[in-house]
């Protein structure tokens, strides 16, 4: 009886001294956004966290029944491509999936407030125009400024490192078309 005693004291130091260096291993989530953001940077890709506002509201979405404030500000992976040479003549603008705001294509819009009053957003989102139907549905939002284009990306449970390498192929695409028009609309060369 007095050698299991000891065994089970034994036991439970050991629980005790490793269990919280179990807890810092990364969990499966962890490793696969690891996988992914590696694998935006072998493909040329930078990776940054950034909040857009949730379009769509229902009232429920925006106060409590207490009337307290919610927040309506989401958080997405926004997978951004460098441009070369950056934007000098095309504005910088911002569009997301809903139905509330200004339009931009079916089914995507303009935050309100922040379309670009411009004459030549017209020609770049026709540039692109081509280009949305092959984005993959939990990309929530894209975005174009002068030095680079990026789309918001939800990385949801089931996209691997291919999925980052076919935005990666769709931003660059995405970017020669932007130089393409930047160069036919007469932008002075760098």
């Amino acid at each position: 009886m007095e050698s299991l005693m000891v065994w089970l004291i034994i036991v439970v130091i050991l629980l005790v001294a490793f269990g919280p260096i179990l807890w810092l291993r990364p969990s499966r989530r962890d490793r696969r956004l690891v996988a992914l953001r590696g694998q935006a940077r072998a493909d040329g890709l930078r990776v940054q966290m950034r909040r857009y506002p949730k379009l769509d509201l229902l009232p429920e979405d925006r106060v409590t029944a207490g009337g307290k404030r919610l927040e309506t500000l989401l958080e997405a992976a926004v997978y951004l491509k460098p441009l070369d040479p950056k934007l000098r003549i095309l504005p910088g603008w911002r569009i997301q999936r809903g139905t509330e705001g200004l339009p931009a294509w079916p089914g995507w819009v303009f935050e309100l407030g922040k379309r670009p009053d411009s004459a030549l957003l017209r020609p770049m989102l026709q540039a692109l125009e081509p280009l949305l139907a092959r984005l993959p549905a939990d990309v929530v939002a894209l975005e174009c400024e002068p030095r680079e284009i990026g789309v918001y990306w939800l990385e949801r449970p089931g996209n691997g490192p291919a999925e980052v390498t076919v935005l990666a192929g769709w931003l660059t695409e995405a970017a020669a078309r932007l130089a393409a028009l930047e160069t036919e609309l007469g932008a002075p060369e760098e």
